[in-house]
C-alpha cells in the first residue's frame, strides 16, 4: 500500500512498530521478538508477536498479521491515509505541508476554535452554578436522589443552568460578538428576532464531547415541569447530533478492549451503566441511530448490544436501529430489561433498584436480535393465517437485511421452528414472493383450479375468518405454497 518514494513509505521506514504497538498492547521481550496478549481476540496465554527486525506483527491464535499500518487500521478502524497520519504523529514525523487555506477557510477554522473555547467556558460556568449557588443546591439534591454522588457528578462534568434567562449571556457578552453568541447554540433570540436569552434555563446540564474529548454541545434536563423534559444544543458549526455519540470519547478504549458496545438512549442511562463498571457504553440521546453514527461505531467494533427503553418509543427506536445495524453487517444483541415493580425499566432505573450485578447478569444473557424479534412476534395471534402472516411480515424485513446468506438461512430456520411455521413456505417468502397463503385447505375447492382468492372467498363464506384485504383484487396473489398451485 505504501508506494516506493511516497511519504507513507518514508514513515514506515522510520517507524518503530514495537513502539507503536506498545501503546496498545503490553509487550514483553522474548528473544529477538516481543510478545503479548492479542488485542484482536480474547486469550489468556500470549500468542501475539511483534518482530522489530521484520517490522511486522502476527498472532498465532487468530491469524491477524501485517505491518504497522495494518495494525493501526485494525485498532483505530480507519482507512490507510488516516493510518499514515496516526503513525507519523506517534513517531514525531512532520506531515507534509498542506496547501495554503483560503481566507474563508481560515475564518471558519478560527470560528470553530472560538466556539470550542466558548463551550469550555460554558462548562466551567455551569459547574460553578451547580456547586456554589442556592439554585444549584436544589439541583444537587435532585442528583443525589438519582443516586449520583459528588465524585460521579465531577467525573461526568454535570452542571446547572440557572433560571434567570440572561446569566450566561451576561457572562459572555463582554467577550464575544453577538453573532458568535447566537451561532454557538448556547443562546437564542426571541420570536421577534430581537432580545437574546440563555437557551438553557433551570436545567441540569450534561456536556457532550466529540471523539477527541472537546466539549461541542450540551444536553439539559428540566429540573421542574418545564417542557421539553430534555433539550439539546441545536446544530452548529462544531456540532451535528447525527455525527456524535454521548460518552464515546470515554468509552472507545473499553469498546476496543471488550470488542462490543452497549447502546442506550440517554445521558443518565449511559452514566448509570458506566458507574456500574462497564465503560463501553454510548448513548444516542433519545433517537435511533443515524447512518453516520453507525459508521462511527464501526471504527471500534462490529458487535452491539441495544439496550433502549421498554416503552413504545424505545421499542420503535430499537427496531429502526436494528435495520441500520444489520445492513452494516453488525452482530447485534438486544437487552430488554424486565419491569421494576409496575414501571418499565430503563438502565438507570434498573441499576438503581436491582443493582449492577443483576444488570451484568442480564447483559451476559442478552439474546441475539432475532430471538428478541421472535419474542415480539409471539405477542401476535399465531392461531390464524392472518396472524402468522403479520408475524412473518414483521420479522422477514430484518432477516432480509443480513448480508451473509448462510446466517440469513440459519435465522429463517430458527424463525420457522420457534413460530411453528412451514419452513419451505417461509424460505419462499424470504426469497421475495409477494404472497403466502397460510390457511391449510379443508375442502375440495383446493383440488380444482380455483385461485387462492377463490379459496379465501370460499373459506370466508364458511368461517368468516379472513380480512377483507385478502379478497381485494389489488392484493398480490401469485401462488398457494401449500398446494403448489399457480394462478392461471
Amino acid at each position: 500500500m505504501a508506494e516506493a518514494g511516497s511519504f507513507a513509505e518514508k514513515v514506515k521506514q522510520q517507524a518503530d512498530i514495537v513502539r507503536v504497538v506498545g501503546e496498545y498492547v503490553r509487550l514483553k521481550k522474548t528473544g529477538k521478538d516481543f510478545s503479548g496478549l492479542c488485542p484482536f481476540h480474547q486469550e489468556k496465554t500470549p500468542s501475539f508477536t511483534v518482530s522489530p527486525i521484520k517490522q511486522i506483527f502476527y498472532c498465532f491464535g487468530c491469524g491477524k498479521g501485517g505491518d504497522v499500518y495494518n495494525f493501526v487500521m485494525d485498532m483505530e478502524k480507519c482507512e490507510f491515509p488516516d493510518a499514515v497520519k496516526v503513525v507519523a504523529e506517534k513517531c514525531g514525523i512532520a506531515l507534509p505541508r498542506q496547501r495554503e487555506r483560503s481566507p474563508e477557510e481560515r475564518k471558519e477554522s478560527q470560528q470553530r476554535s472560538l466556539l470550542v473555547e466558548m463551550h469550555r467556558e460554558a462548562q466551567a460556568f455551569f459547574v460553578k452554578q451547580l456547586e456554589g449557588t442556592p439554585e444549584g443546591k436544589a439541583a444537587r439534591a435532585y442528583l443525589e436522589d438519582r443516586g449520583l454522588e459528588k465524585d460521579t457528578i465531577a467525573r461526568f462534568g454535570i452542571g446547572y443552568a440557572p433560571s434567570g434567562g440572561d446569566t450566561l449571556l451576561r457572562f459572555f457578552k463582554q467577550k464575544y460578538p453577538e453573532k458568535l453568541l447566537v451561532e454557538s447554540g448556547l443562546l437564542s433570540r426571541d420570536q421577534n428576532g430581537g432580545r437574546l436569552f440563555d437557551r438553557f434555563r433551570r436545567r441540569i446540564t450534561f456536556p457532550i464531547s466529540n471523539e477527541s474529548g472537546k466539549i461541542v454541545a450540551f444536553g439539559a434536563r428540566a429540573l421542574g415541569d418545564d417542557m421539553p423534559k430534555y433539550l439539546n444544543s441545536p446544530e452548529t458549526p462544531i456540532y451535528s447530533k447525527s455525527n456524535l455519540l454521548y460518552h464515546l470519547d470515554r468509552a472507545k478504549e473499553g469498546i476496543r478492549r471488550d470488542d462490543f458496545v452497549i447502546l442506550v438512549e440517554g445521558y443518565m442511562d449511559a452514566i448509570a451503566v458506566a458507574r456500574a463498571g462497564i465503560s463501553n457504553v454510548v448513548a444516542s440521546c433519545g433517537t435511533s441511530l443515524a447512518e453516520t453514527q453507525i459508521k462511527l461505531l464501526g471504527r471500534f467494533t462490529k458487535r452491539v448490544v441495544v439496550n433502549y427503553d421498554r416503552d413504545a418509543a424505545g421499542q420503535s427506536a430499537t427496531e429502526r436501529s436494528l435495520s441500520l445495524l444489520l445492513e452494516r453487517d453488525f452482530e447485534v444483541r438486544v437487552l430488554a430489561l424486565p419491569p421494576v415493580g409496575d414501571k418499565k425499566a430503563d438502565p438507570d432505573l434498573f441499576i438503581r433498584e436491582r443493582g449492577k450485578d443483576e444488570y451484568l447478569k442480564l447483559l451476559k444473557e442478552a439474546p441475539p436480535y432475532v430471538d428478541y424479534l421472535i419474542a415480539r412476534a409471539r405477542h401476535m395471534d399465531l392461531t390464524t393465517g392472518e396472524g402468522k402472516l403479520r408475524a412473518v411480515n414483521f420479522l422477514l424485513p430484518y432477516v432480509q437485511k443480513i448480508p451473509n446468506r448462510i446466517l440469513r438461512s440459519e435465522w429463517a430456520t430458527r424463525i420457522a421452528q420457534q413460530l411453528r411455521l412451514d419452513e419451505p413456505v417461509l424460505r419462499s417468502r424470504l426469497s421475495g414472493d409477494s404472497f403466502v397463503c397460510w390457511q391449510r385447505p379443508k375442502d375440495s375447492a383446493w383440488n380444482s383450479r380455483n385461485t387462492c382468492r377463490m379459496h379465501a372467498s370460499t373459506m370466508a363464506s364458511k368461517q368468516k375468518k379472513f380480512s377483507p384485504r385478502w379478497l381485494s383484487p389489488a392484493f398480490p396473489v401469485n401462488r398457494c405454497k401449500l398446494r403448489n398451485w399457480r394462478a392461471s
